[in-house]
C-alpha cells in the first residue's frame, strides 16, 4: 500500500497554501494510478483507495474533520476502485481481450474514471469537498485560465491526463519509444495548456475591464473580537468613501441585532447595503441575506439554499453519535446547533436574485459558494455579480489553508462565469476576485482593529 500512501502525501503538498507548491498536482495521482492500473484484487483495490482518501483528507480538510462526514465522502470516492475493478474483469472476458486487455485501456479509462468520481463526490458527499478536487489545486497556477473551457471538471481533467501520462513513461521506462513519444505528449499538453490559459488570461481582462457599467462596492470582514463598541469607527470610515452598495458578512454581530438595526444603519449610512442574518418567516428560520435601500426599506430577500450538515440541519432525528456529546461538553456554545437541538434548525430557501438599483446579484451565503454548477445557473438567471458573505466561526485549527482552498476554489469560478465575486466575512478576507483572475483581498483585522474594510469597483 505504498503507492496510495505516497499519492496522498504528494498531494497534501499539492493544496498546501503556499506559492508554487501547486505543482505537485502535476504528479501527485500518479502513485495512485500505477496502483490502481497493477492491482488485480478488488479487496486490495478498495483498501488503497480507502488508505489514499482518509490519509490525503487528514492533510487536506482536517478543520472538517467529522467521522460521518468523512466516511460518506470517502465511501463515495471508492466507486473509482470499483468501476476499475469492473473494467479489468470485462476486458477479460472480452473476445478482444488480447487487444483490450492492457495497461493502455485502463489508462484511457483512469482520467475519465477520476474526473467523475472526484466531481461526484464533491457534490454529494454530507460537505461539499470541491476545494480538494485535483483541478482545484491549480487554482493559483499558470494553468487556471483553462477553467473556461468547463469550469473547474476541466482543470481536474487537466490534472489527470497529466499524471496518466507521468504514469505511462513510468509503466513502460524500458521501451524507448513509448517514453519519448509520451514525453513529448506530455510537453505538448502543458504548454498548450500553459498558452490556451494566456490567451484566455487576455481576452478575459480585456472584456471585464472594457465593460460598459461599473459599481463601486464596500465589503467588511471581521475577526471574532468585533463588536458594537467598533462600529462607530467602521462607521465612520464607511461615511468617509461613497460605494453604490456595502456588502456586510454573515452575522457580523453573532445573533445580537435585529432588522431594525440594519434598516437604521443604511439610513445613518446613506447607502444601498446587505446583511447576513437569522430571519423568521411565516414560522421557520432561515439564513437570510437581505437587501436594504438607502431609506431603510427591505427592498428583497435571499434564504440560504444549501444549508450546512450539522450546523443548520441534521436529517437523523434524535440520534446522534456519542462523540457529539463529548464535543457539547468542551464546546457549549454548540447547543444551538441543529443536531442538539432539532427545533432550531434551519429551513432552506430557493435560489434567488437580489436587485441593486436594476442590477440582478446573487448572494451565495458560506459554503454555499463551494457548489460550482449553482453558481453557473444563477448566471443563467441572470446574475451580474456574487456577493458571498461568510462566517468561518467554526474553524478552530488551518483557517489559512481553509481559505486559501476556497480563495482558489473562487478565482476559477469567476474566471469561468466571468463574473466578480465579492468576499465579506467573519475570520474571512474582504475584496474582489476578478474575472481575469485578479485577486484583491484585504486582511480581517490589523494591529489597531477587528475589522478590515475594502472598496473597490467591478465591472459588468
Amino acid at each position: 500500500m505504498f503507492l496510495p500512501v505516497l499519492a496522498a502525501i504528494l498531494g497534501i503538498l499539492a493544496f498546501l497554501p503556499f506559492n508554487y507548491l501547486w505543482i505537485f498536482g502535476l504528479i501527485f495521482l500518479t502513485p495512485l494510478f500505477i496502483f490502481l492500473i497493477k492491482e488485480e484484487k478488488l479487496w486490495r483495490l478498495i483498501l488503497g483507495v480507502f488508505i489514499f482518501r482518509l490519509i490525503f483528507l487528514s492533510g487536506t480538510v482536517y478543520f472538517t474533520l467529522e467521522p460521518i462526514t468523512w466516511i460518506s465522502s470517502i465511501l463515495i470516492f471508492l466507486g473509482l476502485a470499483i468501476s476499475i475493478f469492473i473494467i479489468k474483469n470485462f476486458l477479460n472476458r472480452s473476445a478482444y481481450s488480447s487487444i483490450l486487455n492492457s495497461q493502455f485501456s485502463i489508462l484511457i479509462f483512469l482520467p475519465f474514471l477520476w474526473t467523475f468520481f472526484d466531481h461526484l463526490e464533491a457534490r454529494y458527499s454530507l460537505l461539499p469537498t470541491y476545494i480538494i478536487t485535483a483541478g482545484n489545486s491549480f487554482g493559483s497556477s499558470l494553468f487556471l485560465e483553462l477553467t473556461n473551457i468547463g469550469g473547474l471538471a476541466t482543470l481536474t481533467f487537466f490534472a489527470a491526463l497529466i499524471n496518466i501520462l507521468i504514469a505511462t513513461i513510468i509503466l513502460n521506462f524500458k521501451n524507448k519509444k513509448i517514453v519519448v513519444f509520451i514525453s513529448v505528449a506530455i510537453i505538448i499538453v502543458m504548454l498548450s495548456g500553459w498558452q490556451i490559459s494566456t490567451f484566455q488570461l487576455q481576452k478575459n481582462s480585456k472584456d471585464y475591464l472594457n465593460s460598459k457599467n461599473s459599481l463601486k462596492i464596500a465589503a467588511i470582514s471581521v475577526n471574532e473580537k468585533f463588536n458594537g463598541s467598533q462600529l462607530n469607527q467602521l462607521k465612520l470610515e464607511l461615511i468617509s468613501k461613497r460605494a453604490d452598495l456595502i456588502i456586510f458578512p454573515e452575522d457580523i454581530m453573532n445573533n445580537s441585532v435585529d432588522i431594525s438595526f440594519y434598516q437604521n444603519l443604511a439610513k445613518e449610512l446613506k447607502t444601498n447595503l446587505t446583511a447576513t442574518f437569522t430571519t423568521i418567516q411565516n414560522q421557520k428560520k432561515y439564513n437570510s441575506t437581505v437587501l436594504f435601500s438607502q431609506n431603510g426599506e427591505i427592498v428583497d430577500i435571499h434564504n440560504k439554499n444549501r444549508l450546512t450538515f450539522i450546523g443548520e440541519y441534521w436529517p437523523f432525528g434524535k440520534w446522534r453519535p456519542f462523540f457529539f456529546d463529548w464535543a457539547l461538553k468542551t464546546n457549549p456554545e454548540f447547543k444551538d446547533y441543529a443536531i442538539f437541538n432539532p427545533q432550531n434548525a434551519y429551513s432552506a430557501g430557493t435560489k434567488k436574485l437580489l436587485t441593486n438599483d436594476g442590477v440582478p446579484f446573487a448572494s451565495l451565503i458560506c459554503l454555499e459558494i463551494h457548489y460550482p454548477k449553482d453558481l453557473k445557473e444563477y448566471k443563467k438567471m441572470g446574475a451580474l455579480f456574487i456577493a458571498n458573505p461568510t462566517s468561518n466561526r467554526w474553524v478552530d485549527i488551518g483557517l489559512n489553508h481553509f481559505l486559501y482552498l476556497t480563495n482558489n476554489l473562487r478565482k476559477i469560478e469567476s474566471v469561468w462565469l466571468k463574473m466578480p465575486i465579492i468576499s465579506a466575512g467573519v475570520n474571512d478576507f474582504a475584496g474582489i476576485i476578478a474575472p481575469n483572475g485578479k485577486i484583491n483581498l484585504i486582511d480581517f483585522e490589523d494591529e489597531d482593529k477587528n475589522y478590515g474594510l475594502f472598496f473597490g469597483e467591478i465591472y459588468y
